[in-house]
């Protein structure tokens, strides 16, 4: 299959997940909570932080021998509660869109509920995505070098772990095995790299533009009603986004495991990735 062909097919698979968030819009609800706790929890914590020991982390960051340690240890502690809010939600959507694929009613109750029994596991799959992207960090300060050497190994983490919060929350398997399984799936089914899907960037992008447009457009009238609405219609555009490409993963999971896939057609979402 040409390379425009697949730009055709994901531009479909991206018009049918947008159109399975349309028939669900309460789906929309998990990545706001995620945004909204993601920015409570960090401002909490960090500014909790500041404030009760500042000046004893501004002491340890100029110290020659644990500067360094702190700081890398923020940025741990960064990561692994970014992951785990942004998991945690993704699960139950996940869940969620799974039960609508399948033909089954679901709730928001029931998508929380679900991500709550597997907390365990999502707090360790947290703590793995965190300690590699702490390392990826420290990889990417090493110099020019050290940036290219850490794209590349983000690149090739990500699709290794594609399947991982699926198969985490639904198999019987730790976080190392989810992983494994994860980039067996990968291998087995469609090869080893994800083909050239754009077409939820394309989307984004045209929103974003749609945005600004309008945002434009109501400056002439009031720069503050035209910042406040552009600003509101990019935090949409964004929203509606994130859900439908979760709806999309989980559809694919559901093609890999033999699932039943929805109004998503099968050659299609084979065709998003390139065969070994």
């Amino acid at each position: 299959m040409s390379f425009f062909s697949r730009l055709s097919n994901g531009w479909d698979l991206a018009k049918i997940s947008l159109s399975t968030i349309n028939s669900n819009r309460s789906l929309l609800l998990f990545p706001v909570f995620s945004v909204v706790s993601l920015v409570l929890v960090l401002a909490t914590f960090f500014g909790g932080t500041f404030f009760f020991i500042g000046d004893e982390l501004e002491v340890l960051f100029n110290d020659e021998q644990y500067g360094n340690l702190v700081g890398y240890g923020l940025v741990f502690l960064y990561y692994l509660i970014n992951f785990f809010v942004i998991v945690f939600f993704n699960s139950a959507l996940i869940h969620c869109a799974v039960k609508i694929l399948n033909g089954e009613e679901t709730s928001l109750q029931e998508g929380m509920s679900f991500a709550w029994s597997r907390v365990d596991k999502i707090f360790a799959w947290s703590v793995l995505s965190a300690t590699v992207g702490t390392l990826l960090q420290a990889l990417q300060n090493a110099g020019k070098i050290g940036e290219i050497a850490a794209s590349l190994i983000g690149i090739a983490w990500s699709i290794l772990t594609f399947f991982v919060v699926p198969v985490l929350i639904y198999e019987d398997k730790g976080v190392i095995e989810s992983v494994k399984e994860s980039g067996r799936l990968m291998k087995q089914k469609w090869g080893e790299s994800l083909a050239a899907n754009v077409s939820f960037g394309v989307f984004h992008f045209l929103g974003i533009l749609v945005a600004v447009g309008i945002g434009i457009l109501l400056s002439s009238v009031s720069v503050v009603l035209g910042i406040v609405a552009g600003v509101a219609i990019v935090l949409l555009v964004s929203t509606v986004m994130s859900a439908a490409q979760t709806v999309f993963v989980a559809a694919v999971y559901n093609h890999v495991t033999g699932r039943p896939v929805g109004n998503f057609d099968g050659d299609a979402l084979d065709s998003v990735f390139i065969t070994k």
